[in-house]
This record gives structure tokens, C-alpha cells and sequence, in this order.
């Protein structure tokens, strides 16, 4: 180990390796971002963009700016979508994921930089710094990492603040302010931004900055009670405290869940055993954080260290969050401690927790396990690009025939059919039309998709496909061997009435196995019921090839009640 560790530590390869899982996510980023919107998209975006534009007054355009999408405020997202209208004059929903998920690069910037001010090596803060990129450039957070709302919202509040401890951490006054202004637009940007007011308050604490810490906690205060001043939504939140009195063990084991949640390295499995490894991980890593953190809270000396303080500030600010998550969102649905799009909560703990692991280790052991740690978080990196990969693809493809359908039907990017929701979103799609902000791609899938909406002159010999009722869903599959998918290739089933047509993505079947890249021969297609006009459809396959495509229509039918 002491001569992988000097190799590790060898400057040029330092670098190369700090920097391959940097480029290689957002490789994988410019290859399936998309430029289509989708659910909480249109309010955050278009309609508030509407809205603060039209504004006839200074007050109805900051009421705009304010004004909560369900639990949160969300400032920053829509200061972003403001500027890059005024750079551009429209929307581009695919340049503010690449925005939203910039603040990873800005994360990982602040742990060196803290890192380095502890180990006064800019060399040594590189190699302990190894691990973090590892964790947050990763293919697991592809819900969160191609929608704009979700990068701009769940991944940026962690940059926000993140930025906003580390400018308070550091002991001057001009910084101070800073940080005070940063924290406040924080806490307008997310909900759960409030968090960072006790958290910094832990931090001013540690450095027995008395002024500063009276300061800060009155202005958390303000900033709480004007957050809250005309807030109109209910959560139903006092549900969620009965829901853990109810069930205290079950929520305490969805807290673990969730914190160990980076190492979901089975998706294919069921939720039962999913939970198993992340259960065992979360458990190590929160009984270790936990012994540091009250360790160093109840020092009885002031703490001088810029980088045990901006570690605690970020540590108390995760934690709390993945706990508040876990306490008032498992009551929907347990499986919500392996929910993708809030996973970047728990892979920012670990990478915080990284560096926070080198700096607590001696230079012997360091020499003797850090490449070995190195290698456990390099093959969860691999690993889990090789799992959750697959399933970015088909998340895209998805999104491009749900494009397709909203495009030709008016429905598909949100809301249930002839429901207000549904006809709220067709509103905004024709209003970004008409005033020429955006408009949904098109072709969405293949340069030659608009055949598929042409009348049926014949039917072609397909295989047959096995047509069942599964709840609000009915599921065709198809066992149709050597069945690939790639970027440009696969299947959409084609469902063809008289008035409609729908593209649904054919996803590959994957039976419940410890072995990710296993399939079975063959496709399946849930085709949620409401998301889709009553009536009777004929079927068909639209295959589609990196060069062109090919569409055929068997002889049967479905009914869609």
C-alpha cells in the first residue's frame, strides 16, 4: 500500500485523477442531456417568466419572484431562468440543467480549498481530495441531473450553501456580511435553506464568535419569519410528526437508508433487498459522523480550525436534511429513502465526509488504507455508472416520446388527461411558442417520426405482444429476442386511433437479479391509462436506428377506457 499511496500522490497522476470523473460526467451529461421541460418545470419557468414580465408593477413582479411552488420558494432558480432570458431572450431547459449541476464543480472547488488550508500541501489536499469527485460527479442522480427544476433547486441549494459556510467560516467581518447575504437569498431559494441558519449557528458557536453568532441568529430569525410571511401552501407536514410517532424505528431505519443510499447498487432488485447494503453503510457512516460531530461541538476550547468548522457547518447542514427528507417524505411511500432525485443529499455527505476522513487520519495510515478507500469508491464510481447508464438512456428516450406525445396530443409532459393540470401545461407550451422562448423539439426522436402519424395502408407480421390490465396501467411486452437499446436505437410502441397517436418507450426487461446487466428476451410498456384519450388502438412497433427507422402495425388492438 505505501507504494500505491506515492504513486497516488504523484502530481501528474493527482491530477488525472482528480479530474477523469469531472470530465467523464459531463461527457455523459452533453451526450443525453434533452431540451424538453417536464412537471414543475412550467411553473417555476415559463409561467413565472410570464408572470414577472408582465408584472404591472415593481410589487407583482418581486410577488412573482416569491411566490412558493408547493413547500419552496425558489429564488435563485428563477433569478437564473431571468438572466438567461435576458442573455438570450427564451428558454433553454437543457442549458439550465448544465447550469444547476455547474455547482458540482463549485462544491468540490470548496473542499480543496478548505482541505488545502488544513494540510498546508496544496499536493496532499489533492490526494484527499481523491474521493470526493468520485461522489459527486455520478450517473446515479440522472432524474435530478436532466431536469432543470430538480438541478436547479435540490443540487443547488447544497452549492448555496456550501458557499455560504465556507465564506463564514472564515473569522472577518466583511466576509460576515457576506455570508449573511448569502444565507438569506439560500433560505429563499429552497425550503429546507433555512437549515443553514442552525448549522452556521454551530459553527459561530465552535469559534465562540459571540457579536457574529447573536447576529446570525437574529437574522435567521427575519429571514424564517418573512420566508413564512404570506405563505399560502400546507404540506401537511403535522402529518409527517405523527407518521414518526407512530413509527420511530421504521423512520429511523429510512434515515440510515437514505444516508447509505450511494451504495444502491442493485436497482434491479426488489425494494426489500435494496435496502440492505445501504441500511449497513448508512449506519457506519452516520454512527462515525455522529461521534465527530459532538466531539467536536462540545469541545470545551474554541476551535481555530477554518476546516473543522466549515466541515461541521456542511455536516450538520446534510445530516439534518437527509433526516427532515427521510421524517416527512417516508409516509408517502417507504421506497422514498431510495428516491434518485434526492440522492445528492446523501452522495454530498459522503464526499464531505471524505475529506474530512483524510484529514483525521495519520500519515502512516494514510499510507497504509487510503488507497484502498480510494479503490472501494472508484469501483462504487464505475459500478454504478455501469448500473444506473442504462437507465439514463431510457429516461431520455422516455422524455422524447413523452415530447412526441405532448407535441401531436397535448399531453404527456405532466397532468392526467382533460385535467386542469394537462391543459395548464399545453397553455404554457403555446404560449413559449408564441412569444418564441421555446418550442418542443421537433422531430423529438427520428428526422422521419411524423410517418408514424400517417394513415395505416397495411399491417406487417409482428410478433405477438402478451396485452394485460396492471392498476391505472396497461402493459404490453413483448418477447422479441436480441431486443438492444442504445442512444439512437430501440423501440417505441406505437398506439394508433382514429384521433391519436402516442410513441411509448419499450424498456428493456430486467428480471430481479444481483446481476444489472442481465435481460430477458423481449420489451415491456406500462402505458399509464391517464395519460392517454379513451378509445380503441391499433398497435405497432417503431423501431428506431442511428440511420433511419422502421414502423409496423400488427392486427391487434387495445382498448383504453
Amino acid at each position: 500500500m505505501n507504494r500505491l499511496y506515492r504513486l497516488l500522490a504523484t502530481p501528474p497522476l493527482t491530477s488525472v485523477l482528480l479530474l477523469l470523473p469531472i470530465a467523464g460526467f459531463f461527457i455523459y451529461f452533453f451526450t443525453l442531456r434533452y431540451n424538453i421541460p417536464w412537471f414543475d418545470d412550467f411553473e417555476n419557468i415559463p409561467y413565472f417568466l410570464d408572470r414577472f414580465l408582465g408584472a404591472p408593477s415593481f410589487h407583482e413582479a418581486v410577488s412573482a419572484l416569491l411566490r412558493p411552488n408547493n413547500e419552496h420558494r425558489v429564488v435563485y432558480a428563477r433569478l437564473v431562468v431571468l438572466a438567461q432570458y435576458a442573455l438570450t431572450g427564451g428558454i433553454n431547459f437543457a442549458n439550465l440543467m448544465l447550469w444547476g449541476n455547474a455547482g458540482l464543480v463549485l462544491i468540490f472547488y470548496l473542499l480543496y480549498r478548505a482541505l488545502k488550508q488544513q494540510e498546508l500541501s496544496p499536493q496532499t489536499a489533492r490526494v484527499g481530495l481523491l474521493i470526493a469527485p468520485l461522489l459527486l460527479f455520478t450517473a446515479q442522480t440522472y432524474i435530478m441531473t436532466f431536469t432543470a427544476i430538480f438541478s436547479l433547486q435540490y443540487l443547488t441549494i447544497i452549492t448555496l450553501v456550501t458557499a455560504t459556510l465556507f465564506v463564514l467560516a472564515t473569522e472577518r467581518r466583511s466576509y460576515f456580511t457576506v455570508a449573511i447575504g448569502l444565507g438569506l437569498l439560500s433560505t429563499f431559494s429552497m425550503g429546507n435553506g433555512l437549515l443553514l441558519w442552525p448549522a452556521g449557528a454551530c459553527m459561530l458557536f465552535i469559534q465562540r464568535r459571540w457579536i457574529s453568532l447573536t447576529i446570525w441568529i437574529a437574522t435567521g430569525i427575519l429571514g424564517g419569519y418573512l420566508y413564512f410571511l404570506g405563505y399560502p401552501v400546507q404540506q401537511g407536514n403535522a402529518e409527517g410528526f405523527s407518521y414518526v410517532l407512530e413509527h420511530p424505528l421504521k423512520t429511523l431505519a429510512g434515515f440510515l437508508i437514505f444516508a447509505g443510499s450511494p451504495f444502491d447498487l442493485f436497482p434491479t432488485l426488489p425494494e426489500t433487498y435494496r435496502f440492505y447494503l445501504p441500511f449497513l453503510a448508512g449506519s457506519i457512516l452516520i454512527a462515525g459522523l455522529g461521534y465527530w460531530l459532538l466531539k467536536t461541538l462540545f469541545s470545551s476550547r474554541k476551535n481555530n480550525s477554518f476546516f473543522e468548522t466549515f466541515i461541521l457547518g456542511c455536516l450538520l447542514f446534510l445530516v439534518v436534511n437527509i433526516a427532515l427528507i427521510a421524517f416527512f417524505r417516508l409516509r408517502f411511500y417507504f421506497g422514498m429513502a431510495l428516491h434518485i432525485p434526492y440522492r445528492i443529499y446523501a452522495l454530498s455527505l459522503w464526499a464531505v465526509a471524505s475529506v474530512l476522513l483524510f484529514s483525521q487520519l495519520t500519515k502512516t495510515a494514510r499510507t497504509r488504507f487510503w488507497p484502498l478507500v480510494w479503490g472501494v469508491f472508484l469501483g462504487l464510481n464505475l459500478f454504478t455508472y455501469y448500473t444506473y447508464l442504462p437507465e439514463a438512456i431510457e429516461r431520455r428516450k422516455h422524455m422524447q416520446g413523452l415530447a412526441f406525445n405532448q407535441l401531436h396530443s397535448a399531453i404527456g409532459l405532466g397532468g392526467s388527461r382533460n385535467s386542469n393540470l394537462a391543459q395548464y401545461i399545453a397553455s404554457l407550451i403555446d404560449l413559449m411558442a408564441k412569444r418564441n422562448w421555446y418550442h418542443l423539439p421537433d422531430p423529438a426522436i427520428t428526422p422521419d417520426e411524423r410517418k408514424v402519424l400517417l394513415p395505416v395502408n397495411k399491417t406487417a407480421s409482428l410478433n405477438p405482444l402478451q396485452i394485460k390490465r396492471d392498476g391505472d396501467y396497461i402493459v404490453v411486452e413483448s418477447n422479441e429476442p436480441n431486443y438492444s437499446v442504445g442512444l439512437h436505437q430501440g423501440i417505441y410502441l406505437v398506439m394508433r386511433s382514429d384521433r391519436h397517436v402516442y410513441l411509448l418507450d419499450a424498456v428493456k426487461k430486467r428480471p430481479a437479479s444481483f446481476k444489472p446487466w442481465q435481460v430477458e428476451p423481449g420489451f415491456f410498456t406500462p402505458m399509464p391509462i391517464y395519460m392517454i384519450q379513451s378509445g380503441r388502438y391499433q398497435l405497432g412497433v417503431f423501431r428506431t436506428y442511428p440511420d433511419h427507422s422502421e414502423l409496423a402495425f400488427g392486427n391487434q388492438q387495445v382498448d383504453v377506457p
